[in-house]
């Protein structure tokens, strides 16, 4: 879209002459002196002799526009000067010539390739850029086809000099730069940081929950005391073969994998329970998968068949209801007025172990709005008297987690190439590709905070790496935190 050129300043003074055209040369030879000499007086700035159709054959006329910077100027020139030129340029032709003046405004001025007749589509204002001096609005709105739309997302993705590759590029291998730059005023060159956040991190919850279910592993143990504990494990580590029940010891911890020398390969017979028990252990594998129900229920049969009676009583209290009343919760004084509330969650992440962990993953954005804030808050602390605002800071936290989440788009999308060529030689290579970019990550992550905030903040490699010590406790103290506010928030909305 051409653009309008800005409306001129000043106005214009039009003096109409006409005289017969027995006089025309002497005429005209007067006039050019004449406009010569008014275009001296201060506040004129040019002046054009319009030649023009009388309708008299005897007669000729004239236009002459003097253009004047502004309404105060032509004010003196009447006041001042008018009059006596007046008197000395038309009264020298007397009855042969006469005049008559007007005053014009000029509102708009047209230049060719700079000018737009578009009016905004949200007010009406005639457009004079790109976007509309009344209400802001962008002047090209239009609603893209489907073909459209892909063509402007893979036009962005696979040009080369597009911001998107302009922005990906340094922000994974300049730690800092896009902070630093951003904060130097230069900013069209990049993508906005907050939508490349934004953008990021949606795309990586996307493919993170692709082909994933949220963690479902139940374990039942009990203490020598006869303290029952049911355990839900919300991870997604592998599981055993259906049917092949392992010893208590020899499950790995949640994210560990066991060694092959500590899985059971020789299922042990199951002990027998009575009726009641096994009533109440078949009640509970039912909520579960069925590809898990064998492997669950070996486990929990093995661990009660294994206590004394008077301890199988209260392995089958915890069983028929985890979440009642004779289970004590561990609750700080600020939170006991949400015990009822927080046994009925519990109650609901029994009944549906995958559900709550789905929820938990889908409240992780949010965990996220408050996590980054606080850590902005602390940068802001370790920054005390360095001029900077705190939203300069929360620019910089929020530059070092797009890394986080662009880094992790790269290991999804090895993980989910592997599960699709499956066993393969090229599944092989991705998985390999995916652990060595995960080594990879975890080593250049803590480089890369310090070279970036070395880059932004400017400070020596000593006093920087206190300041980076600092801020690491404090991503451990307030992560833990918003986890576990991510945990009761997720429990109490259930």
């Amino acid at each position: 879209m051409s653009q309008a050129a800005d409306a001129p300043d000043g106005v214009i003074y039009e003096v109409e002459l006409e005289a017969d055209r027995d006089i025309e040369k002497s005429f005209d030879t007067w006039l050019r002196d004449h406009v010569a000499d008014v275009l001296q007086f201060e506040g004129f700035q040019s002046a054009d002799i319009l030649h023009t159709d009388s309708g008299d054959p005897g007669r000729i006329r004239r236009l002459v526009q003097y253009r004047l910077h502004d309404r105060a100027a032509l004010e003196r020139y009447l006041r001042d000067h008018a009059e006596r030129m007046r008197k000395e340029g038309v009264g020298r032709f007397a009855e042969q010539a006469r005049s008559a003046e007007r005053v014009l405004e000029p509102h708009e001025e047209f230049i060719r390739g700079k000018f737009s007749t578009e009016n905004c589509l949200n007010c009406g204002e005639v457009l004079t850029g790109q976007h509309c001096s009344h209400c802001g609005q962008r002047a090209k709105v239009r609603v893209l086809s489907l073909w459209g739309l892909l063509k402007d997302l893979f036009g962005d993705l696979f040009e080369l000099d597009s911001r998107v590759w302009r922005t990906l590029r340094p922000l994974a291998f300049r730690p800092g730069l896009l902070t630093a730059d951003y904060l130097r005023g230069r900013r069209t060159h990049y993508t906005p940081p907050f939508r490349m956040y934004l953008v990021l991190s949606v795309v990586f919850f996307l493919l993170a929950s692709i082909g994933t279910d949220a963690g479902e592993g139940v374990a039942f143990t009990v203490d020598e005391s006869g303290n029952a504990n049911l355990q839900l494990d919300l991870g997604n580590a592998d599981k055993a073969e259906t049917g092949k029940a392992t010893e208590p010891s020899d499950v790995a911890p949640p994210g560990e994998v066991a060694a092959p020398s500590q899985v059971s390969t020789t299922p042990k017979a199951a002990p027998e329970l009575d009726p009641e028990t096994r009533h109440i252990v078949e009640r509970l594998v039912k909520r579960l998968p069925e590809a898990d129900r064998q492997r669950v229920r070996d486990e929990i049969t093995a661990q009660i068949g294994t206590l004394p009676p008077e301890q199988q009583a209260t392995a089958r209290k915890a069983l028929a209801d985890p979440c009642g009343e004779d289970m004590q919760l561990e609750l700080s004084p600020g939170l006991k007025q949400y015990e009822p509330r927080l046994r009925e969650a519990c109650r609901k992440i029994i009944s549906d172990s995958q559900g709550f962990g789905r929820a938990m993953f889908d409240n992780v954005p949010k965990m996220m709005f408050i996590f980054l804030p606080l850590i902005a808050a602390v940068m802001y602390l370790l920054y005390a008297g360095s001029g900077r605002y705190y939203v300069e800071h929360l620019l910089f936290v929020v530059h070092f987690h797009a890394f986080f989440f662009l880094a992790g788009l790269g290991i999804l999308l090895l993980q989910i190439g592997s599960r699709l060529v499956g066993d393969t030689g090229l599944g092989g290579a991705l998985k390999s590709a995916e652990n060595a970019l995960i080594v990879a990550v975890v080593i250049y992550l803590p480089v890369y905070l310090y070279r970036a905030m070395r880059r932004v903040y400017g400070q020596g490699r000593v006093v920087t790496l206190a300041k980076y010590s600092v801020l690491g406790v404090a991503y451990v103290v307030f992560l833990s935190l918003t986890a576990v506010g991510l945990l009761f928030y997720t429990a109490l909305t259930l």
